[in-house]
């Protein structure tokens, strides 16, 4: 990484805000809770399922500059800000401000079942690209189209393009208040720039349409091995991803969800549409809240469906303040006022998925599934501070199923001190690791 770039993403996390609770939790990094095992030598190296091409996306090449990008005109402008992770903003010339970055591309990929274009942004691997296993990044609530999404709050680039190095990564960047599932009506939300996008089958465009296009064509990787994680709105798209699509993925990581979605729980769903005023519904979604898509989509209801799949990582947080809340922490890094959001409302929100997950446990439990691999947290709010430490902690466990797991737990404790050296508070300092 240039010392440009490395300066970039430093500054973003000394300057970033709390994402808004409703729209996007860790424990003491130097513990963890694990119940289960990370999956079987031979569940790990399991051929995955073939993915149809037919009826695939549609991929051209990727912009060459951020001006030919905003040409395009499909993603609104005031939507896109994730671009400035994606183009250089400056250079000493200035000649080559707009270029990509090297191993980052912005792709206008085509969904035929939503009949628009989707704004994709990849990351090659550094280290044998071709040959490199695939990993897909689901945003929150906001789906990418505000600040909320993994480009500008995590070090997702500096964690998996150059710290792990071998793994591509896949993330759309719209599907806003979409739960990237198929809706059975038309959603006023998630237009693209020639305000299409009333259809939303994000379901099918993402574990049909996209990755064989993508992984063969595009990436032309020879590596059939793929992951998928989620956290906040698209937790418990994961699961249900791989309950009804066995075989597609080899790892799912579910961070801050609520797997349960139909029937009473379903007010979890009302709470995430809450922020939007009502102008889409559970019901344009899923239909009857008892109805059968609803049970489908209904995470919790299907676990057995997870009986062969290994390689899973759960995470919640418990709604009390944790050190990523204190105003004297990493995040805030004096902010005094800071600490009211993630008190308030990410506070109650993550002890909902608390709630959540150890109902989802106990369900598991019940019915033996005992390969999933529980990140409790004993303190952390709804906020991306904790899902910046799940990404860490979580791998191990994905790259397993991604044939990655020799050396993974190291390379995972090694970025968390690292990460932790760079990004301490302004109060007291971050005491060392073990």
């Amino acid at each position: 990484m240039s010392p440009t770039r490395r300066h970039a993403i430093t500054g973003m996390f000394r300057s970033r805000r709390i994402a808004a609770a409703a729209l996007a939790a860790a424990l003491p990094l130097s513990v963890a809770t694990a119940v289960g095992t990370a999956g079987t030598a031979a569940a790990q190296d399991a051929t995955q399922v073939e993915v149809p091409v037919t009826g695939a996306a549609q991929i051209p090449e990727p912009f060459a500059t951020q001006a030919d990008a905003e040409k395009a005109g499909y993603v609104p402008a005031n939507e896109a800000g994730w671009r400035k992770w994606v183009y250089l903003q400056e250079n000493k010339d200035d000649s080559h401000a707009g270029d990509r970055y090297t191993r980052m591309e912005e792709l206008q990929v085509h969904s035929p079942s939503m009949d628009r274009d989707i704004p994709v942004v990849t990351i090659r691997a550094k280290e044998d690209a071709g040959n490199a296993p695939t990993l897909y990044l689901l945003n929150g609530a906001d789906g990418g189209s505000g600040r909320a999404n993994w480009l500008e709050q995590s070090s997702a680039i500096d964690f998996y393009a150059n710290k792990i190095g071998n793994v591509n990564v896949v993330i759309p960047m719209a599907g806003a208040f979409s739960y990237y599932t198929d809706w059975q009506q038309p959603s006023v939300f998630d237009k693209d720039g020639n305000d299409k996008g009333g259809v939303q089958k994000w379901e099918t465009f993402l574990t049909s349409e996209l990755p064989g296009v993508m992984e063969k064509d595009h990436l032309k990787t020879t590596n059939d091995k793929r992951a998928i994680v989620g956290m906040s709105m698209s937790a418990s798209t994961t699961l249900v991803y791989a309950e009804q699509h066995p075989g597609l993925y080899g790892a799912i990581g579910s961070f801050s969800g609520c797997p349960a979605t139909s029937g009473g729980p379903a007010n979890s769903v009302d709470a995430v549409f809450g922020a939007k005023g009502g102008q889409v519904s559970y019901e344009q979604m899923w239909g009857d809240r008892d109805g059968d898509i609803a049970h489908r989509n209904d995470a919790q209801l299907n676990i057995d469906k997870l009986r062969d799949q290994q390689n899973i990582y759960v995470s919640t947080g418990t709604g009390l303040m944790g050190e990523h809340d204190m105003p004297s922490g990493d995040i805030l890094r004096g902010n005094a006022l800071g600490s009211v959001t993630p008190a308030v409302e990410g506070g109650v929100i993550e002890a909902a998925t608390n709630n959540c997950t150890h109902a989802f446990k106990a369900k598991a439990d019940q019915a033996g599934l005992d390969q999933i691999v529980y990140d409790f947290h004993p303190t952390g709010t709804h906020q991306w501070g904790y899902w910046q430490d799940d990404m860490i902690n979580s791998w191990p466990t994905i790259a397993n199923g991604l044939g990655l797991g020799e050396g993974a737990q190291q390379v995972s404790d090694e970025y968390r001190a690292e990460y932790r050296a760079n990004h301490q508070g302004v109060g007291s300092a971050v005491p060392p690791l073990g």
